[in-house]
Order: structure tokens, then C-alpha cells, then sequence
């Protein structure tokens, strides 16, 4: 009895071989048609040289940043979870003043494809509104970017470059897919209000406005003493630019129009509010870094413009308002001439020839994307 079962049992295994072979199933022979998924160094390459971009001219933030970084950068910006992603490839430009960036994830089995998809283009969507009305340019580059999935969700990319289109079809062709007639989705696009739309305050930025009254205290005595070291250096350099720019012969408009002409000529947008990595100094959200260091932000300008036009004797307020459908802080002056309000933005002027907000009515602004408190704020209708 025992050899006969030991016979059964060689027989069985011998047939069991037999069926693994002939059913092309044998473990010592496994599928090598299959190709391994590919990279997204490699995807992003391909990317890449679609954009006619090298990766010697970006920022690579694998290299950058270590892993913790990088998993921070993916979390913090593009919304995602920890775990939805086994490989990644991220490339910004080396200028924090470009929005270019691109980025290719593989996606693991726990994540949520769409939601990757959504958290990529709301990321988009921000970052159009870190350059909207500062940097056109950059905010249309922003705005014709797209995100995308592969056919089989295991891709995800963000795609914001000078060609997003060629980007997506090397996008797809790398991945041996046909590149959808439509992009998948289609890019989200920011309505367009002919009118005023309801205020709501963005809250990002600490928009609060820089006191200067010590400052215009000492401009009426002529004496410094009191002054702070920081506001005597403010002081300073206010008064050597108005006796640069202004004579005694000047009306407020003439008055307003020099300033005006000085602060967006000198004065450059902080490249620091654009960074993903940099954090904006305080100076630049006073009037101290747009006269010492030549650049600020918004408020900046704003607060740097009012100071000069109340020691010019011209009445003038500052508006905290925002931008971008209340997404983003921002921040403008009223100038009231022989009665009127008026409005100035000289942010979104600085570095134009041809202005675009100087003394423009409130119903301009509205349609240049522009919001505040209306009820709160005078209303600028012109002569």
C-alpha cells in the first residue's frame, strides 16, 4: 500500500506539470512582453523637451528637497494624502517670478484619482491668482495649464508651461496612450463678471495698514527726534524723493501724477510673494522696503503711495481690498481732486508705460477684477 500511494502521488504531480506547461503556465517562464511602468524622471523628460525646456534649466525638487520635504511639498500644495503616490517628478522654474512648473505622479491603488486630478487643479487655479494682475504674462501661462490623468488613472500631471497642449500629448505618447480629444478633465476656467461681485475677505496676508502718523507728525515740525530708527530711515528717503520729483508750481494732479510716475518706475513687485519656498519680509508690506530696497508687495505700494501723497498735501485713503474673485489680498489708493474720488492701483501699473489704474472710477475696477467694501469705501465716478 505504501508504494502504491507514492506512485499516485508522482503520477498526479507529473500531470499537474504537464497542464502548467501546456496552458503556457509555468512558473519558470513568466510574461517578458509586459514592459515595466514607466518612470516620471522619464515622463517628465519627455515632458520637458515638448516645452522646449531643459532639465538643466529647472529646479528638480527631488534633488532639492529630501523626501520629507518633497512628501510636504506634495501634501501641503497639491492636496494630497500620504500614501497616494509611489513616484513622483517635480520641475519649477529657476525663477521664482515664472509660474512654469510640471509635475508627473504615479499613482498607488489607495489613491483617489479625481481627487488627485481636483487637488492638482485647484493648486492651478491658486497659483493663477499669485500673478494675476502683477504678472499677466505668468497668470495666462497659469490659466492655459492643465491637469491630466492617463487612460488608465495611474497617472496624474500638472502641466503649466508655454505649450500645455504639446506637453499633454508627450504626456500621453510617452505613456503609448492616444492623447484624449478633450483633456481629462478639461481645465476649470475663472468666471468673468461684467459687474461687482459680493466682497468676502480672503484672509491670507496680515493686510493691516502701517501706521505712519509719527512720520507725518515730523514732516508738519520738522523735527526727527521722536522718530523711531525705522521710521527715520522711512522719513528720509520720502523726503529725498519728493524733492526729486516735486516744485512749488505743481497742482494735486500734477502732484500725483510725479509720485505716481516715481513709485511705479522705482519701485518693483517683491519676487519673494510668487516663491513657494520664500517667505515675504514685513518690510515689504510698508512703505519702508518700496523706498530703501526699491521692491514690496501690494500693501507696500499702496501705503508707500499714500504717505507720499499726504506729505504732498493731496488727500488720499488706501484701500484693503482683493483680487482674483476675493481669492487674494490686495491693496489700492483713492485720490480725491477738486471734490472727486478717484482711484490709482500702482502695483498692477508698476513697470508700465501706459497706465492702466491711474484715477479710473470704481466701476473700472470692478471689471479689472477688483473687490472691497463697497458700502465702506467712497465711490470713485469720476469728473
Amino acid at each position: 500500500m505504501k508504494g502504491e500511494f507514492s506512485i499516485k502521488r508522482l503520477a498526479v504531480l507529473f500531470l499537474s506539470i504537464l497542464l502548467l506547461i501546456y496552458s503556457g503556465c509555468s512558473p519558470q517562464h513568466p510574461d517578458s512582453s509586459r514592459k515595466p511602468a514607466p518612470g516620471c524622471a522619464e515622463l517628465a523628460s519627455a515632458v520637458l523637451a515638448a516645452c522646449g525646456r531643459e532639465t538643466s534649466g529647472v529646479q528638480d525638487l527631488a534633488h532639492r528637497l529630501d523626501s520629507g520635504g518633497l512628501s510636504a511639498y506634495l501634501t501641503g500644495f497639491y492636496g494630497l494624502s500620504e500614501g497616494d503616490w509611489d513616484d513622483c517628478a517635480v520641475y519649477l522654474s529657476a525663477s521664482s517670478a515664472e509660474a512654469f512648473e510640471i509635475a508627473i505622479l504615479r499613482l498607488t491603488g489607495q489613491a483617489d484619482p479625481q481627487a488627485v486630478l481636483d487637488g492638482l487643479e485647484a493648486y492651478r487655479i491658486r497659483r493663477q491668482g499669485d500673478f494675476t494682475g502683477y504678472a499677466p504674462e505668468q497668470a495666462a501661462l497659469v490659466e492655459n495649464g492643465c491637469a491630466v490623468l492617463s487612460a488608465g488613472e495611474e497617472y496624474a500631471a500638472l502641466l503649466i508651461c508655454e505649450d500645455s497642449a504639446a506637453a499633454r500629448d508627450a504626456f500621453y505618447t510617452a505613456l503609448e496612450q492616444n492623447t484624449p480629444a478633450t483633456p481629462s478633465p478639461a481645465p476649470s476656467s475663472v468666471p468673468v463678471y461684467s459687474g461687482r461681485i459680493p466682497y468676502a475677505d480672503p484672509g491670507i496676508d496680515d493686510m493691516s495698514i502701517y501706521d505712519t502718523s509719527a512720520i507725518l507728525a515730523a514732516w508738519e515740525s520738522g523735527d526727527t527726534s521722536s522718530l523711531s530708527d525705522y521710521d527715520r530711515t522711512i522719513y528720509l528717503r520720502a523726503e529725498e524723493v519728493l524733492t526729486q520729483v516735486l516744485s512749488d508750481s505743481m497742482d494735486a494732479l500734477e502732484r500725483e501724477a510725479v509720485i505716481y510716475h516715481w513709485l511705479t518706475s522705482n519701485v518693483s513687485y517683491d519676487q519673494d510673494h510668487y516663491s513657494l519656498f520664500q517667505t515675504v519680509s514685513r518690510d515689504s508690506y510698508t512703505p519702508y522696503n518700496p523706498l530703501t530696497e526699491g521692491k514690496g508687495v501690494c500693501l507696500g505700494f499702496a501705503t508707500t503711495f499714500q504717505l507720499l501723497m499726504d506729505m504732498a498735501e493731496v488727500e488720499c485713503i488706501t484701500v484693503v481690498g482683493a483680487a482674483f474673485e476675493c481669492r487674494e489680498d490686495h491693496a489700492w489708493n483713492m485720490v480725491r481732486l477738486d471734490g472727486a474720488w478717484y482711484c490709482v492701483d500702482p502695483t498692477w501699473d508698476t513697470g508700465n508705460t501706459v497706465w492702466r489704474y491711474f484715477n479710473v472710477t470704481s466701476d473700472y475696477m470692478a471689471q479689472t477684477d477688483h473687490q472691497w467694501d463697497y458700502a465702506s469705501v467712497p465711490e470713485a465716478t469720476g469728473p
